[in-house]
């Protein structure tokens, strides 16, 4: 910020020495002007500075007042008898003993109050520019500081809500798998390696934000494998992708709730009513269909993890840029996602 306010007045003075009158200087005499307009731009770097920390800092450092007020308006006073100081010391102090320059020749009209006046004139454009400065960059500080607050507040919801994932639907499997192994079966360690790679999947890729979508998916072939399993060749389930996996990205666990919630509460054992999940994809978005029949023995409702968290998680992952559809009768529950990947 600094760089961009000092190349803009800096283009300021080259464009008004360009409107001025040229003069030829000897070339023995360059490196004196270098270093007279290199005072000069102390000058001017004194009359910036100081407005921005005397007298714009009371104000912006607490709500308006006459106490911030008054401080600003000392603040703005100190800061002119700083520059006039700063300047009075360089012209007759270090340009005219050291560098033979004289400012000022046989101005009849030089007195202590002209100075001061003239001082005030010449640089309070540089006053303006060092409080319009100061004000811009507390807004800026001050938006940064409420992304920020408002991103970490985000990121600390976001990981709450995974939090409440429960993995019923892995729980139940357990006692399935339980049974194999009590029953000596020879399906017992494949099921306990799938479970495995479920866990570990739930353990360490759900952390990250987005996760690659062919290992979602995979995710939900290894729960409907591990509910095959549990349902003992009794699941009926017509499950379709279509469309092409090329790189596309999701967060993680988002789909795998309304599944579990199929499992949990819909009608697996109906070969007339099968559970249908449908996923159509493209390269930039998802459609996921997930209908099933009720259970008339349990309320076909968005268990553990609940509705509002997947809605609230889709409105802080994908804000308007995900359509979710919830359609409940007393026969059937049905959830559309269409989002944007």
């Amino acid at each position: 910020m600094h760089l961009v306010v000092w190349a803009l007045l800096l283009v300021q003075d080259v464009v008004a020495m360009l409107d001025a009158p040229a003069y030829p200087v000897p070339k023995t005499a360059v490196l004196t002007y270098w270093l007279i307009g290199l005072g000069y731009s102390l000058i001017n770097a004194t009359a910036f500075y100081s407005s921005s920390w005397l007298a714009a800092r009371p104000l912006l450092a607490q709500p308006w007042g006459w106490r911030p007020l008054a401080w600003a308006a000392g603040g703005l006073l100190l800061a002119l008898l700083l520059i006039t100081g700063v300047r009075y010391g360089l012209e007759f102090h270090v340009f005219k003993p050291l560098l033979g320059f004289d400012n000022y020749g046989q101005n009849t009209a030089f007195t202590a109050q002209w100075y001061v006046e003239n001082s005030v004139r010449y640089y309070f454009d540089y006053v303006l520019y060092g409080l319009l400065y100061a004000f811009v960059r507390h807004h800026l500080l001050a938006e940064r500081r409420r992304r920020e607050t408002q991103q970490a507040n985000t990121t600390a919801e976001l990981t709450f809500l995974r939090s409440q994932l429960n993995p019923h639907f892995l729980f139940n499997t357990i006692n399935d798998i339980y049974a194999l192994v009590y029953q000596k079966s020879d399906a017992a360690p494949g099921a306990l390696l799938k479970l495995s790679e479920l866990l570990r999947y739930m353990l360490h890729e759900s952390r990250h934000d987005r996760v690659p979508l062919r290992r979602e998916l995979d995710y939900l072939d290894g729960l409907i494998e591990l509910q095959r399993l549990g349902a003992k060749g009794n699941l009926h389930l017509d499950y379709q992708v279509r469309g092409t996996l090329n790189g596309q990205t999701i967060a993680p666990l988002l789909l795998v709730s309304f599944v579990e919630n199929a499992f949990k509460h819909g009608v697996l054992t109906d070969a007339a009513r099968p559970v249908t999940l449908h996923l159509d994809l493209t390269a930039t978005a998802l459609e996921f269909c997930l209908r099933n029949a009720k259970n008339a023995h349990q309320k076909d409702q968005l268990g553990g993890i609940g509705l509002p968290n997947v809605r609230r998680r889709l409105a802080l992952l994908y804000p308007a840029r995900h359509t979710l559809t919830v359609t409940e009768s007393p026969a059937d529950f049905q959830v559309t996602l269409r989002l944007d990947l």
